[in-house]
């Protein structure tokens, strides 16, 4: 495949007005869920108090912005990294979806994607989830401390544009 074609796709599907808008909201989305689901536990206990939901909000709102200085700066250029490439990723995905439908030869896209939505947020979330099937012990003799979670994801979401580009040259035919 003709790595200049692939370029050429990936800014005509993601460098116009339609589709910056979905590009711009998946990938912030995808941060702050990330951000969230970091600080949940302290979240969660804010909730639980009795302080006005306004002060509730506020003081989750701080906590989330607080974690860019409580988080290295390696992981916190991995995670943009991760939230723009789910965000190329996804809207890809739904400009591939619409074309298709537009075409009248829509066919059930489950798989495509599916990966990178449950790509780990950062190197914490990873092995949260982890240890909820059970591998935590595994994961906890990482050599990098979880970065390589990252790249892992980071490399599933990359794979998957890749998959997504080629798809869209092939269903519209572009030489």
């Amino acid at each position: 495949m003709n790595l200049k074609l692939l370029f050429s796709v990936l800014k005509s599907e993601l460098v116009n007005k339609k589709a910056l808008l979905p590009f711009t909201t998946l990938s912030l989305s995808f941060i702050f869920i990330s951000l969230v689901i970091i600080n949940l536990k302290t979240i969660i206990s804010v909730f639980q108090n009795t302080y006005p939901i306004l002060t509730k909000f506020y003081i989750s709102l701080i906590i989330i912005i607080g974690t860019f200085s409580a988080t290295s700066s390696l992981d916190i250029i991995l995670l943009i990294l991760m939230g723009v490439l789910f965000g190329m990723n996804m809207t890809l995905v739904i400009n591939k979806f619409n074309m298709l439908k537009r075409r009248g030869n829509l066919r059930i896209m489950f798989g495509t994607g599916i990966i990178s939505v449950f790509a780990a947020g950062c190197a914490s979330c990873g092995l949260s989830f982890a240890s909820l099937i059970g591998i935590s012990a595994a994961l906890a003799i990482l050599p990098f401390g979880g970065v390589e979670l990252y790249f892992i994801a980071i490399l599933i979401l990359l794979a998957y544009i890749y998959f997504n580009l080629k798809q869209i040259i092939k269903v519209c035919k572009i030489k």
